[in-house]
């Protein structure tokens, strides 16, 4: 299988939360859940950090302010600022006047350089085909021109049909990003919204009323018609707030603050908020025999509780909207209004009654709705992206400086919602911070989209945030045979990790990045953590890929707390030969079994790939070595397994010899074969390798073989970690 990184999003989302992800634990588990539920919900002692933006009334930062300057509340509650700093761009230092001699130095606090978090989100719902090419054009010039280099850069979009995606999880891999931006196609633009809304009010102004279908008037066809798209319209309305409302959510657990560039035209305000249009007096206008009446519409209540909640939670998150109007400008001409008036509803010549005018009406367009989602935020509402420069320089700078403040909480494990108000005693300063934060809550009432960013900020991050400070050694097997090229890996799970495993499932995943940091393939399997608690765990695991290079990132999660673990390691397949003799990678052994194995298999298949088969030593008696070496060894044993395609029986010859990882030294290993695990043109050596007089470090291990049949060589290595003794 071969899958794009922009679309990991649906892989993952299939490893994820296939089956019984989602659904609730049998009995037994609950009961092993209620064990641990006290330990979910006890009060810790954290830091809580809030990122502070602040400008004067012309939008310039205030780069100078100190601690003592800022008061922070918490649900009311004034709080002690323990921690605090400034985080500004990088700049040059300013010019000396020629002629004139540098002055002292001021003393100013230490500024630190600033790395910020950007998701740049694609509308693909209320927007149109301009729209849309002029934010794909202004969000890659973003990229490439203003983000700062140590800048996190994601890539969202939504549409009806496909839904959420996040195409790019937040990297500092900028042409990644423009890569992905550039794929994002147009297929789930549905049309103008805005225009449907604009088109139901300007009939229903002309019919003169809403009236009734149980009346005993007949109900224009026209009439009829707009009701529907404007309830598919509503329907359309409510899955995008509910999809955005579970993206603020899960972004709660990204920390620091999130900056959220939206290309949109926006949600037609009238649609959620209601109208009135028609005349003040309805005794001042008769049309065909009909009063025109003001219209008036109070709002869909239910749309409204919606969307109230959405921006609250994107506030509550730390994500501040910086909304790009896709008009061509603030005031957007209705240049097709006449021509959907042609033939459908009576011609009105009053200024109350009618839509006479070349402009729309504000209230039926999404203007309204990005400037208070902005406001809400604290963001910014930009009407024309026609003038990006501008607009770019000025996000520069509203996001170029930021105080972080920090103060001590008894963070408890409930999800409850805290008010946070920040003043800043200075006259004439705005203030631009999240407006609250959520508690965090037990894994186990996470939604399907927070499981699935906490599985990418494990997966794709490199920063990890989620994941136990432990390293989980990881050996990549490069193999090749009659069935194909192979990338297997073995990892050893620690004692101490198993044993925060509390839950009834854990999930094991390995994502396999090909040298482009796409995903390559995926393989994932869970299993039942109770057995082997507390004890050491082999995970074992292969896929069928192509040559090249690749890194590779196993992440072990328990399903039902979110506790998790993460190893990584670098890996390089060859290129395969018709004929001749191909080693694979060397494993290192050690007497002894291991307490327990999983094997994973690729998705969507039940047989694992033939890594225990091309790696056939007895578990019961032997071990892989996954890390240093064990100090009271005089010798390890190492398996090679071999192709000679074309030879019915090679004849094959094995030097082997080690280099220091330091000094790049060579020296050579006298070594003796222990057995053929099996012989024919596929087969298996296994080699005791002396290592008492190897001196503490790190050694590559080199093994060159000759099949003398075909006059053919090939070549393998592994490394070795001689520890203190």
């Amino acid at each position: 299988m071969r899958v794009k990184r922009p679309e990991v999003v649906i892989v993952l989302l299939g490893l994820a939360f296939l089956g019984a992800a989602v659904s609730a634990p049998p009995s037994g588990a609950r009961s092993r859940q209620a064990i641990t539920k006290p330990l979910e919900h006890e009060i810790n002692v954290a830091l809580k950090l809030i990122h502070v933006y602040v400008t004067d009334k012309k939008g310039k930062p205030i780069p100078d302010l100190t601690r003592d300057e800022f008061e922070l509340f918490d649900n009311g509650t004034p709080v002690t600022i323990t921690e605090f700093e400034k985080h500004g761009l990088s700049q040059k230092p300013d010019e000396p006047i020629p002629g004139e001699a540098p002055g002292p130095a001021a003393e100013t606090p230490a500024v630190k350089e600033a790395a910020r978090k950007f998701i740049l989100f694609i509308d693909l719902t209320y927007n149109d085909t301009w729209g849309i090419a002029k934010a794909k054009d202004v969000a890659a010039k973003f990229v490439e021109t203003w983000a700062q280099p140590d800048d996190e850069i994601g890539a969202v979009s939504y549409s009806p049909f496909g839904g959420l995606k996040v195409h790019e999880f937040l990297t500092k891999d900028h042409t990644k990003v423009r890569e992905v931006l550039a794929r994002i196609d147009q297929g789930g633009i549905t049309g103008r919204a805005d225009e449907i809304e604009a088109q139901y009010w300007r009939l229903v102004s002309a019919f003169g009323s809403q009236p009734s279908d149980s009346g005993n008037e007949k109900v224009p066809l026209y009439i009829q018609e707009a009701r529907a798209e404007r309830g598919q319209l509503k329907e359309m309305t409510q899955n995008f707030v509910r999809s955005l409302t579970a993206l603020a959510k899960a972004l709660r657990s990204i920390p620091g603050q999130k900056h959220v560039i939206l290309f949109s035209r926006g949600v037609p305000n009238s649609l959620i908020y209601g109208n009135q249009v028609g005349a003040p007096d309805w005794r001042m206008e008769q049309t065909g025999g009909r009063e025109a009446r003001t219209q008036f519409d109070m709002g869909d209540p239910r749309l409204k509780g919606l969307n109230e909640t959405m921006f609250k939670e994107f506030a509550a998150a730390g994500c501040a909207i910086y909304a790009f109007d896709t008009h061509v400008s603030a005031k957007n001409a209705d240049l097709y209004g006449i021509e959907n008036r042609g033939g459908q509803a009576p011609s009105l010549g009053s200024p109350y009654g009618s839509w006479t005018g070349v402009f729309t009406d504000s209230k039926v367009e999404g203007r309204d709705y990005l400037r208070r989602f902005s406001d809400v935020t604290g963001g910014r509402y930009f009407s024309n992206p026609n003038v990006f420069e501008k607009t770019l320089d000025e996000i520069q700078t509203l996001t170029g400086a930021v105080y972080i403040l920090g103060y001590s909480i008894n963070e408890r494990w409930d999800g409850r919602f805290h008010d946070i108000k920040i003043k800043v005693k200075r006259k004439g300063c705005e203030v631009r911070a999240q407006s609250g934060y959520f508690n965090p809550k037990p894994f186990s009432e996470y939604t399907k989209l927070e499981k699935e960013l906490h599985l990418y900020d494990l997966a794709l991050n490199e920063r990890a945030f989620s994941r136990m400070p432990v390293n989980i050694p990881l050996i990549p097997l490069a193999y090749v045979g009659d069935a194909g090229q192979r990338l297997g890996l073995i990892a050893g799970i620690p004692g101490e990790v198993t044993a925060k495993l509390l839950g009834s499932r854990v999930e094991y995943i390995i994502i396999f990045f090909d040298e482009k940091g796409e995903v390559a393939t995926v393989v994932r399997t869970e299993a039942d953590p109770t057995p082997t608690r507390g004890q050491a765990v082999i995970i074992t695991a292969g896929a069928e890929l192509k040559s090249g290079s690749y890194s590779c990132r196993l992440v072990a999660r328990d399903m039902d707390t979110g506790s998790s673990a993460v190893g990584s390691a670098l890996a390089t397949i060859g290129t395969a030969r018709v004929t001749g003799l191909q080693l694979s990678t060397p494993l290192i052994f050690t007497e002894g079994a291991a307490t327990a194995y999983v094997d994973v298999g690729p998705l969507g298949r039940k047989d694992a790939l033939p890594l225990a088969e091309t790696y056939a030593y007895d578990r019961s008696r032997v071990s892989p070595i996954l890390g240093e070496l064990p100090p009271e060894k005089a010798s390890v044993q190492a398996m090679v397994p071999y192709w000679a395609p074309g030879t019915a029986e090679p004849d094959l010859a094995f030097q082997a010899y080690v280099v220091d990882a330091k000094t790049a030294t060579r020296t050579s290993v006298t070594f003796s074969r222990v057995d053929r695990i099996r012989g024919g043109p596929q087969g298996l050596l296994l080699f005791e390798i002396p290592i008492a007089e190897l001196a503490p470090g790190a050694y590559y291990l080199h093994f060159h073989g000759e099949d003398r049949a075909s006059r053919s060589i090939g070549h393998t290595s592994a490394t070795l970690v001689i520890p203190q003794r």
